[in-house]
């Protein structure tokens, strides 16, 4: 079952490949990389200039990219090759899942992309880190590949829901939007939006408060089911 499940899996992500959508948003996540360590240098925003980076990325550009995949991750087959692979000996939950570690690996590849530039670049301009800041900017790294995912399950979600990409973005950029500044007005229902999960390690690297990292991961978590079993009942459903 997991070696088939990694056959599906390594497939669907080579299918992601052929299309001109991950390339993209691979090169633009690089190019955007190599450009924050020549601003970033300049403007001197930081000694950990990884670390910065991650934090202002995941603020609009990760979260626009992932809502970019995540909206056809899935939706984008169902006139096209979709239909041929249901005709295999697996099930539509054993597709559905397939499909979403592909996007999952993608989204983590892009955060990647992004981050390897800057790493490499802090290293070049800024010297070799102390171990205390190289091990946050590894931390913040684990955080935002799990928040990205998290974005890209629930905008593939929300796109098999109402059953286009484009309306499936709109619709994530619109509660996106509309969580924010609901966040802002009322601070104390901030914590249980998606929108706050970003800054998630956050009290655990700077504050030492263990708990509320904890917390917020558990939202996460939450978060995490929640889509993929809204997802999935979207695909079940869906007539091809």
């Amino acid at each position: 079952m997991i070696a088939k499940m990694n056959n599906l899996t390594a497939e669907e992500l080579r299918k992601l490949f052929r299309g001109s959508k991950l390339k993209v948003l691979l090169l633009l996540s690089f190019i955007i990389g190599v450009l924050f360590v020549f601003i970033g240098d300049r403007l001197a925003l930081d000694d950990n200039l990884p670390l910065t980076a991650i934090e202002l990325l995941l603020a609009v550009m990760l979260p626009f990219f992932m809502g970019a995949l995540g909206s056809d991750l899935m939706v984008g087959e169902w006139k096209g090759m979709i239909k041929h692979a249901l005709k295999l000996p697996i099930s539509r939950e054993f597709l559905f899942m397939g499909k979403l570690f592909a996007g999952l690996m993608a989204g983590a590849l892009i955060v990647l992309c992004m981050f390897v530039p800057i790493f490499i670049g802090s290293l070049v301009l800024q010297g070799v880190p102390e171990p205390s800041s190289l091990g946050a900017g590894m931390a913040e790294l684990g955080g935002a590949i799990l928040f990205s995912g998290l974005l890209l399950v629930l905008t593939n979600s929300v796109s098999l829901w109402v059953g286009s990409s484009g309306v499936g973005l709109v619709v994530s950029v619109v509660l996106w939007m509309a969580m924010s500044i609901v966040g802002m007005l009322e601070p104390q229902l901030n914590r249980f939006f998606v929108t706050n999960y970003a800054d998630w390690l956050q009290p655990l690297l700077y504050g030492g408060d263990a708990s509320m990292a904890v917390s917020t991961l558990l939202f996460m978590t939450a978060y995490y089911i929640i889509g993929t079993i809204l997802g999935l009942l979207a695909f079940q459903r869906k007539e091809f």
